[in-house]
């Protein structure tokens, strides 16, 4: 039993080893000593340029090595560059971090001297109060002061700021953003700035909705004007040419009539002589040629009709549908039908 606890205690030694080993993996054991590393660098170079009076420029670099590994005696330093540099705003609040820093890190003596630093700026920190009056609080008012948002807890207090020149603005949906600047002396100086009720910005007009582009109707270019001969005027009627070919096709379908009749008439005189030579239907050689040229002059007649007759009607067609400015035309034309002879007379209107 004695043996076995000194057993159970090396266990558990080795254990938390590896669990330190584990939660602190070699790649950031590594990125922990680079950053020491750039920081020690980084201290040295503005305890160098604080020594040698360049306080702007080794204010910063106190500021990087803080931030890549803090310690006491780092926010000692910076808040030792800001009081020479002027800064006495951020001097006050540097002391103040270092105390505390230094406190928690066991460091009385850091800790007393920070504390008694900042004891001895503040009372001349130099400030600046931003007064809002009730007349122009609003509950969406926005007050920034060098582009940082002031909190209402702040407006009205006096707030330690380094000395230089502060813009202060104020700002709230669909108002005009009031500035103004703000000097600061120097340590003990006092600055205030008061708010005024922010005006309205000017309604924009809404810009009309814009109208899709008007589509041209398209129009016919002019028909070239007919020449004119004796100055007489050219005809203002489209149907005229469709009437003239109506017209043409009635002629010649009016000649096909005629001539229709004729043969008919030739055949009808033809059939007559080759009857005289026949009894019953014996026929004397000259009266069966007569009977064949009758036939073949009928068949001429009935071919003349039906020609005829289509133009004619053809023609009837054109004119009745052409456009026709003047009143009812009526049209008297002869029929004649078939090589019998028949016929009549044809009365339209249009």
């Amino acid at each position: 039993m004695l043996g076995t606890a000194p057993s159970r205690r090396l266990a558990c030694v080795l254990a938390s080893a590896f669990a330190v080993v584990v939660a602190f993996p070699p790649a950031a054991r590594a990125q922990s000593s680079s950053d020491q590393a750039a920081a020690e660098a980084l201290f040295k170079q503005g305890r160098d340029l604080m020594a040698a009076g360049q306080y702007s420029a080794a204010c910063p670099k106190f500021v990087e090595s803080e931030r890549l590994d803090p310690a006491p005696g780092t926010l000692l330093n910076l808040a030792t560059c800001y009081e020479k540099n002027g800064q006495v705003a951020s001097a006050w609040v540097t002391f103040k971090e270092a105390a505390t820093a230094a406190k928690k890190a066991d460091q009385p003596e850091r800790a007393r001297m920070a504390r008694d630093k900042a004891a001895e700026i503040e009372p001349n920190l130099p400030t600046l109060t931003i007064v809002v009056p009730a007349a122009a609080d609003r509950p969406d008012l926005q007050i920034r002061r060098d582009g940082e948002a002031v909190g209402r807890p702040e407006w009205s207090t006096p707030i330690p700021v380094d000395p230089g020149t502060h813009v202060v603005e104020a700002s709230g949906p669909g108002m005009i953003t009031w500035q103004v600047s703000a000097t600061i002396a120097g340590p003990s100086s006092k600055a205030s700035v008061e708010v005024p009720v922010l005006e309205a910005a000017p309604r924009s007009e809404t810009p009309a909705s814009p109208q899709p582009p008007a589509i041209p109707t398209p129009v016919a270019p002019p028909s070239a004007a007919p020449e004119t001969t004796g100055g007489a005027a050219p005809n203002p009627h489209p149907g005229s040419t469709q009437r003239t070919v109506a017209w043409v096709f009635g002629g010649v379908g009016l000649a096909g009539l005629a001539t229709g009749a004729i043969l008919g008439g030739v055949a009808l005189s033809q059939k007559n002589d080759a009857e005289g030579s026949c009894v019953e239907s014996v026929c004397v050689p000259a009266g069966y040629n007569s009977m064949q040229h009758a036939r073949s002059t009928a068949t001429l007649s009935d071919v003349a009709f039906a020609v005829g007759g289509g133009l004619l009607a053809t023609g009837l067609v054109f004119y009745v549908t052409a456009p026709h400015p003047r009143g009812p035309t009526v049209a008297v034309v002869p029929v004649w039908l078939g090589s019998a002879g028949a016929g009549g007379l044809l009365r339209a209107s249009f």
